[in-house]
């Protein structure tokens, strides 16, 4: 008798967990992004979910003032906005709510910019002055699965185990000052060399001044901090 009260005193307190979940990603500002999700149920074990993001910086990747075979930077940062819609599923019938395993869907936008600068050095030693502005944008679509753990008082943690997906990527690159033709050969030979040319596409080439396309496979996880009222 007493246990059978335990649990339905458990089951009930699960229960006040409300419907509105906001959370914060505390890894993401290490990798230079700061990152908000807004989560609400639409139907009953399923959500919708808005994720808000802003790069800042390069985060613990940052290669401003470092050599790259003949190019050393200068600047080389892209900053910019994240977006994220997810729809979510929740499998377990015996966590109320937005708890428990969960697999759903997502599709990501990121939209960053920046500059790159630096100085180029030929194989004839001849020292060319870099400065690109750069655009990047990001869409893709991908399946997850996770889990959301509740804590006490309105607090629960989120886990992405994983999320596999497909990413479309345009690259767009503007010579603020002209670039010799050799620097981007180096920089193509030089994925080619880290075996990034071979994932994409093996006529994939980057140029100056034109929109580059190039998809990729693309992964989410992690895992989030949250609250709910």
């Amino acid at each position: 008798m007493s246990v059978s009260m335990v649990g339905l005193w458990a089951q009930n307190n699960m229960a006040d967990l409300g419907k509105n979940h906001i959370s914060l990603d505390p890894i993401q500002p290490f990798f230079g992004t700061a990152q908000i999700q807004y989560e609400r149920p639409i139907l009953k074990r399923v959500s919708l979910s808005l994720s808000m993001g802003y790069k800042f910086s390069s985060g613990i990747f940052d290669v401003a003032n470092t050599t790259f075979e003949r190019f050393e930077t200068d600047e080389f940062n892209l900053t910019g906005i994240k977006l994220i819609p997810e729809i979510r599923w929740y499998t377990q019938k015996s966590h109320p709510g937005l708890t428990g395993f969960y697999v759903g869907t997502y599709f990501r936008y990121q939209d960053r910019s920046g500059n790159i600068s630096g100085n180029y050095t030929s194989l004839e030693r001849q020292v060319s002055r870099i400065l690109i502005e750069a655009d990047l944008d990001t869409s893709n679509i991908g399946i997850e699965i996770g889990y959301k753990l509740e804590l006490k008082n309105g607090f629960f943690l989120d886990f992405i185990i994983a999320g596999p997906g497909l990413s479309f990527n345009n690259l767009e690159l503007r010579e603020i000052e002209p670039v010799p033709e050799a620097f981007y050969n180096d920089l193509n030979e030089t994925l080619r060399d880290l075996g990034i040319i071979d994932l994409l596409d093996p006529d994939f080439r980057i140029n100056g001044n034109q929109r580059t396309y190039f998809p990729m496979l693309a992964f989410r996880y992690g895992f989030k901090i949250g609250f709910a009222f």
